[in-house]
């Protein structure tokens, strides 16, 4: 079989098995039961949510795409896409059927056309490998964690360009890949992003130091970083390079870690995220260094413009000319930031993902939005309120699906439940991110 094979179930009270697209005999053994697992996951019992659980078997590897079923934890909708092992698959062609597979399972329901539209994309062939590779299946007791997200730097494109079968992977029972942004693992379950790596101390004494920690006379090690930023538009990473006549054993951004094990060579990027400090010494340090910092850049910039004496000022455009960074974007970050007019209104659609009606009309800033969200006026949400409420993340990703809707001609009327208007009649609250799944599917 050179397809990808689908398993849409439901776990309530009991598992029930609600459709399959391509069975097979392993992949039906692959699509189990993940209450287990859903049960570990730290979100709130009314929330909607979409993760990932990734199982290695013998002939492959099953990506349980779960949605939670509110009010009840751990119930669940689960569409398990199994891979098997003879698929040669690119990165890019698994992102987008897990992309498509999560809006339609976020939806209020899995109507005849979805299933219509999943049985399209579960048709497409792929090439099959020449040998087959040898997968180790998933043994392990307890179920590990992997964040992407901004806090870990790294994205969900990264985990799937890294490749979703890693034989450590198989020393757990599973793993777990959820959007820091989305909701918290608690901690008893095992990080992946620390579970191989070692201690060490700021200030090694000379007996720990690695003998390569000074290079050969004229030797250069050459690391490339990358610094997670967050815009109005989305995520991106912040790449520069340093060389050292030294190895590099720490992160050379305070208050950052390495995610993984710092690798040297111009061709890896190591991804950097927020230090985790766990005491108050540890807290106040960092803000002492960066302190520090700020002095020492100022006294150093004083001490070259005494140097540079009567030499005319650069020019702003110059001054960004001769900075030696690059910015890998990793969002679609086209959308002009506008400055919010209301800290309030923002703050309010950044911490809630639902928005309630009559809480917004009592917010400077915000009084009119939902009846323009409700009524589809795609015109004023991508204008007048583009312009106000720019500073507001979620509210920047509506947009940006309101922008895509009006390009592809999406008709935000072909569902019952959402015609005329998004909400039926008397239902004040918006899921924002339904919504924009809705208007741009």
């Amino acid at each position: 079989m050179n397809t990808l094979q689908l398993y849409i179930s439901k776990s309530g009270s009991t598992n029930a098995r609600l459709a399959e697209i391509n069975p097979s005999e392993e992949g039906r053994s692959a699509a189990t039961d993940m209450k287990p697992a859903v049960a570990l996951i730290d979100y709130p019992a009314s929330a909607k949510i979409v993760f990932f659980i990734v199982v290695n078997v013998s002939d492959g590897y099953a990506v349980h795409v779960v949605r939670t079923i509110p009010p009840t934890r751990p119930n669940h909708l689960d569409a398990t896409v199994f891979v098997n092992k003879r698929l040669d698959i690119m990165a890019e062609d698994l992102a987008e059927v897990l992309d498509k597979v999560s809006k339609i399972v976020l939806a209020a329901a899995v109507t005849e056309a979805d299933m219509a539209e999943l049985r399209n994309l579960f048709a497409r062939e792929y090439d099959l490998r020449d040998k087959a590779p040898r997968i180790k299946p998933s043994r392990g007791r307890d179920f590990a964690r992997l964040s992407y997200g901004e806090e870990s730097g790294r994205t969900l494109s990264d985990i799937l360009d890294s490749g979703l079968y890693q034989p450590e992977w198989s020393d757990y029972k599973g793993v777990i890949l959820l959007d820091d942004s989305i909701s918290a693992f608690p901690n008893s379950l095992v990080d992946l992003d620390y579970a191989d790596e070692e201690e060490y101390d700021d200030e090694p004494q000379d007996d720990d130091k690695p003998e390569e920690s000074v290079g050969k006379e004229g030797e250069t090690h050459t690391y490339v970083f990358a610094l997670p930023v967050s815009l109005p538009e989305g995520r991106s990473n912040l790449e520069f390079e340093l060389e050292s006549s030294k190895t590099i054993t720490h992160s050379p951004v305070a208050g950052y870690e390495v995610a993984g094990r710092l690798t040297e060579g111009q061709n890896h990027s190591n991804k950097l995220r927020r230090s985790k400090g766990k005491t108050l010494y540890e807290k106040l340090e960092r803000w002492i260094w960066g302190v520090g910092g700020v002095i020492a850049g100022i006294i150093l910039m004083a001490i070259v413009g005494l140097f540079r004496g009567g030499e005319s000022k650069p020019t702003q455009q110059n001054d960004v000319a001769e900075t030696s960074v690059k910015i890998t974007q990793n969002t679609e970050n086209k959308t002009k930031v506008k400055t919010p007019q209301s800290s309030a209104a923002t703050a309010y659609l950044d911490a809630n993902r639902i928005w309630r009606q009559e809480e917004m009309e009592k917010i400077d800033g915000l009084a009119g939005l939902f009846d323009d969200l409700n009524n589809y006026r795609f015109d004023e949400i991508t204008g007048k309120w583009a312009d106000s409420l720019g500073g507001s993340e979620n509210f920047a990703k509506v947009v940006k699906a309101a922008k895509k809707s009006v390009a592809k001609h999406n008709d935000p009327l072909r569902g019952e439940e959402h015609n005329p208007r998004y909400n039926r009649e008397g239902d004040t609250a918006i899921g924002w991110v339904g919504y924009t799944f809705w208007i741009d599917p």
